[in-house]
């Protein structure tokens, strides 16, 4: 792949990473404070990431159906701009809702883009590392974003910062230009027929409900995160400093894991990243100062990583190439549904039963997880015909 394309891709990734990221830490605080309970933070919190999940989705359906990536990513990086700016400006929790779900559609829908870009791009014996190098992003996002907006936040109010969020939103087209449009011929078979589609196959599956299972963990411990050092009286920069600290610390790893399952496998580091998710969920549990959310944040960050790296070469290994744009997005979606049955079902759990028990039920999840990951054989891919 060209320096250039790499270059383009990268920026793509950073700005939606540096904008979800920097707010997602303040949303429920921001929330509650439009007389929004736990559970409603939830639900708010759930129906975006409802939006994201629709944005990844149609990501692959435009890049399957009109072979197009980069026209679609830099109208959403154009349409986000506008909605970014009156989140600043509205004052009650249902157009707060329509206006974050506006923006967390466009943003699943430029990173899945973005995904498929580089895996229609990158050469089979470099897909770990490309991915390797764009996971970057979102440690690099979450420690800008996450520095940049709690302090915009407690010096100038919220309007500031969602205007200054809307004026970083720019670079996002203006990367997209940069972009070069890769074609993927379909495979034809005798006669020059059209071959039957290809099936994503049963290993696919495993993984999609692997990470599925995993991301609703992980989404337990961001709205868990916010609430508690809300309730301990931690202010708006100490909240989103965590995500900011703890994912710049573990940024090397999912670069160092995914050039390592290259030539040592998958499953392994997938594995390492959900027993790191199962750390972060148990440290929450007995945490009372900033170091212990700290140390929380850096475990999470490291199986966010790891998922995104690993795992789309993983789907990339198990999937034919003319279905890449359904699998990558597909599987991209799974961290969004995640978002939306973590945050409800967080929301209602920590209404209902408190934060320890909440975060007890949350640790039986990486251990399904793991489970489904043992289930998948790369080895035998199935690409079948329907």
């Amino acid at each position: 792949m060209s320096k250039k394309q790499i270059l383009a891709l990268f920026v793509c990734s950073l700005v939606p990473w540096t904008v979800g990221n920097g707010l997602l830490p303040l949303l429920p605080v921001y929330a509650k404070q439009m007389v929004a309970d736990s559970a409603a933070s939830g639900y708010y919190l759930a129906f975006s990431y409802f939006a994201l999940a629709v944005g990844a989705i149609a990501a692959g359906w435009l890049s399957d159906k009109f072979k197009r990536r980069k026209m679609p990513l830099i109208i959403a990086g154009l349409a986000s701009i506008p909605i970014a700016w009156l989140m600043g400006r509205v004052g009650n929790i249902w157009s707060l809702s329509l206006l974050t779900a506006g923006v967390w559609f466009f943003g699943g829908l430029v990173l899945a883009l973005a995904g498929i870009l580089a895996g229609l791009s990158a050469r089979k014996n470099e897909r770990g590392k490309i991915y390797g190098i764009l996971s970057l992003t979102n440690g690099l996002g979450a420690f800008i974003g996450g520095l940049a907006t709690g302090f915009i936040v407690d010096r100038w109010g919220y309007p500031i910062m969602f205007s200054a969020v809307a004026v970083f939103l720019l670079l996002l087209p203006l990367a997209g230009i940069f972009l070069k449009e890769k074609e993927v011929e379909q495979g034809q078979g005798e006669g020059g027929l059209p071959k039957k589609k290809l099936i994503l196959g049963k290993s696919f599956y495993l993984l999609f409900s692997a990470s599925l299972v995993i991301s609703i963990a992980y989404f337990v411990i961001v709205l868990g995160r916010s609430l508690l050092m809300s309730d301990l009286g931690f202010g708006a920069f100490a909240i989103s400093s965590t995500m900011a600290i703890g994912s710049i610390i573990a940024v090397p790893i999912p670069l160092l894991m995914g050039w390592l399952s290259d030539r040592t496998g998958r499953k392994i580091y997938l594995d390492l990243g959900y027993l790191a998710c199962m750390a972060s969920l148990f440290v929450l549990a007995i945490s009372s100062s900033l170091l212990h959310f700290y140390m929380v944040s850096i475990l999470q960050s490291l199986f966010f990583g790891v998922n995104a790296t690993v795992g789309n070469a993983l789907v990339i290994d198990l999937v034919p190439k003319e279905s890449l744009g359904k699998g990558l997005s597909l599987f991209g979606a799974t961290n969004w549904i995640g978002g939306v049955l973590g945050f409800s079902g967080a929301g209602y759990a920590l209404k209902s039963f408190g934060i320890i028990p909440t975060f007890m039920i949350g640790l039986s999840l990486p251990i399904i997880a793991i489970v489904l990951l043992i289930l998948i054989r790369p080895e035998a891919r199935e690409h079948e015909t329907i």
